[in-house]
């Protein structure tokens, strides 16, 4: 039925002239939205997954980091109340709050100097595509070395 020397299937095109990676490697740098399009279930990353989401944060030294926040929140604080005595809630309260937000602090820190910012970008992206478009689950394309600069050619990424 397809008229004119075309035929039905459809053709995948790919790049030939792409540097070759393996599969495990792809997520592990910044990767253009057209090429996470061809497999975002490679490049998703669970909520979750504790292991996944510490890696990403930027490990043991991410974890040092918000430590030495929090410890140095807890230290600030307690140099303030040598010469300001508090009430037994107003203490627990304000220490708390001081090593929360040194903590948070640290946590920022570690994460721009440890994280792995390109994995979340590459995880952020998989996760809206699968959200956006359920039948990108589905997808399971391997060797997606092969299509980097070869925008995707699903009838559901028709409107992108």
């Amino acid at each position: 039925m397809g008229g004119h020397g075309h035929d039905d299937h459809h053709h995948v095109h790919t790049n030939p002239h792409a540097i070759q990676e393996s599969d495990e490697q792809m997520p592990l740098k910044i990767r253009e939205i057209d090429l996470i399009k061809h497999n975002p279930n490679m490049f998703h990353v669970s909520l979750f997954d504790v292991g996944q989401a510490y890696s990403i944060l930027g490990g043991a030294s991410w974890l040092a980091s918000t430590a030495t926040g929090g410890l140095f929140g807890y230290w600030y604080y307690s140099q303030k109340l040598r010469h300001t005595p508090a009430t037994f809630y107003t203490r627990i309260f304000l220490t708390f709050s001081r090593v929360a937000l040194g903590s948070l602090v640290g946590g920022w820190v570690g994460y721009m100097k440890f994280g792995d910012r390109q994995r979340l970008h590459n995880a952020w992206v998989a996760e809206r595509l699968r959200r956006r478009y359920p039948e990108a689950l589905d997808l399971d394309q391997t060797d997606l070395w092969k299509f980097k600069g070869v925008r995707p050619h699903h009838h559901f990424y028709k409107w992108t």
